[in-house]
């Protein structure tokens, strides 16, 4: 059986040959994405004849990247017969839309469930274009451009040197300063940073900085696999006029002349929803843009044609509807409610802007819509306001789905959690066909009452939870 090796600068030192095979614009599977967003995926490497496969956690569930190498069909059914073997989630991710087709057109991956959310999916710009900056199209990069070469003078870029570490570190406390709002994501890409440019030439990567007044004032980590540079990291101080298209081309000629190459395409990856950033990125005219789904193999949700409404004494279990989006927030931001469901929105990295009524509802609606749960808002009454929501989750290949249920606080302890619980296990079972099992953090008394009474028993237990299965 297949194994995987854990993350660490010197293994994927070892695949950089493989992530240079890779014939998708996605800038997710190079050596610098993978350092930077490692943190928390339990990332891992296989090779398999000759084939890289990748294995990180998304969403707290495991996925795979599509093969790159050799023996693609065989990397796959070592895929499958790992994921049977450990009783886990058949899910690829960073699948671009050809790969998603020679997916589904695979007759050992059935059914496909799969989607996308745009503020993930990469921008690519004409490396000509962006080199040359032509056309009326780009005047408005000429002009920024020809208003810092008036302010400042002639652009001075040129590799970073070991020297240039005090300076940039200079620079990149000033540049914090200026974006002293930056949410979760911002922040981590803050704290990587440091820790790229210290390892940039081990992973082959382009490290480029713009000095004004004898000062760090701009710098740019690019990455080139194949006719394409990949542009991971793109910071300037705001004070300076024009600096980033400056930069941003300054720095393409820079590693077209050191390479020697003409690149094709510049990668300037994703806009994280971010709205200003997004119309930034707009403004450099893309050719186009690369969306990467998550795709999950033989999910129960699968199954589902239309949200059924699930009865059990007083409660019922409808789907999420717009009108519960307000109370639904209010349940996923309750921090000491959540203590035991083993969630913390503010540690979330799958909220990148501001906290709205529609941030939690639209996250649920992705993971449905992608195969990874099945969401049901719980009720005292059909027509009733929410109180509180039951998902099925965590399905594996094999056949098996985790159920779990969590109530507002005042509507706790009334037996609504355990009649929700039941009649969600008891559709999972005869109606989806899959195995049922449950978990609990130990010091919650009260969910192990309500998994025990909805006719499950414990099968083990580890530091953190009980586990439980009918």
């Amino acid at each position: 059986m297949q194994t995987f090796i854990p993350f660490s600068v010197e293994t994927l030192k070892t695949v950089l040959p493989y992530l240079n095979m890779n014939k998708t614009l996605c800038s997710d599977l190079s050596a610098g994405a993978l350092f930077m967003w490692q943190e928390g995926t339990d990332l891992q490497f296989s090779v398999f004849n000759d084939t890289l496969i990748l294995r990180q956690n998304i969403g707290e569930q495991p996925a795979f990247t599509w093969p790159i190498g050799a023996d693609v069909y065989g990397a796959v059914d070592a895929i499958i017969e790992y994921v049977k073997a450990n009783d886990l989630a058949l899910r690829f991710y960073e699948v671009d839309d050809a790969t998603l087709e020679t997916i589904k057109a695979d007759s050992r991956l059935k059914p496909v469930m799969c989607e996308y959310e745009e503020r993930w999916s990469d921008y690519i710009y004409s490396f000509a274009d962006a080199i040359g900056f032509k056309g009326n199209k780009f005047k408005g990069q000429r002009n920024h451009i020809n208003k810092f070469k008036r302010l400042y003078g002639e652009p001075n870029i040129r590799f970073l040197k070991k020297e240039d570490r005090e300076d940039l570190r200079k620079m990149l406390s000033e540049y914090h300063c200026e974006h002293g709002d930056a949410d979760i994501l911002e922040e981590l890409e803050f704290s990587m940073t440091e820790k790229l440019l210290d390892i940039a030439d081990d992973l082959c990567l382009y490290a480029a900085c713009l000095i004004v007044d004898g000062k760090i004032a701009a710098f740019s980590i690019g990455e080139a696999i194949g006719d394409m540079l990949i542009i991971h990291i793109e910071k300037a101080l705001r004070r300076y006029e024009g600096i980033y298209p400056t930069m941003y081309q300054g720095f393409l000629k820079l590693v077209s002349d050191k390479t020697g190459k003409t690149f094709s395409f510049v990668n300037r990856e994703d806009d994280s929803g971010d709205e200003g950033l997004r119309i930034s990125k707009m403004q450099y005219n893309p050719v186009s843009k690369v969306n990467k789904y998550l795709v999950h193999i033989n999910s129960p949700a699968y199954r589902i044609e239309k949200m059924p409404v699930l009865r059990f004494c007083d409660v019922v279990l409808t789907e999420l509807k717009e009108d519960d989006k307000r109370a639904y927030m209010e349940l996923n931001t309750d921090i000491e409610n959540n203590r035991y469901w083993g969630y913390d929105y503010r540690e979330d990295d799958d909220i990148t802007g501001k906290i709205d009524e529609n941030t939690f509802y639209d996250l649920a609606e992705v993971d449905m819509h992608a195969g990874d749960s099945i969401n049901f808002a719980v009720r005292n009454s059909e027509n009733g306001a929410i109180i509180g929501e039951a998902l099925l989750w965590n399905f594996t290949f094999g056949g098996s789905a985790e159920v779990g249920c969590r109530l507002l606080p005042e509507f706790q302890g009334k037996g609504y959690g355990t009649a929700a619980f039941k009649v969600l296990s008891d559709f999972a079972e005869n109606t989806l066909k899959v195995r049922v099992k449950a978990r609990c953090f130990k010091e919650n008394a009260a969910s192990r009452h309500m998994i025990e009474n909805s006719g499950y028993k414990m099968t083990k237990t580890d530091e953190k939870f009980y586990y439980f299965a009918r």
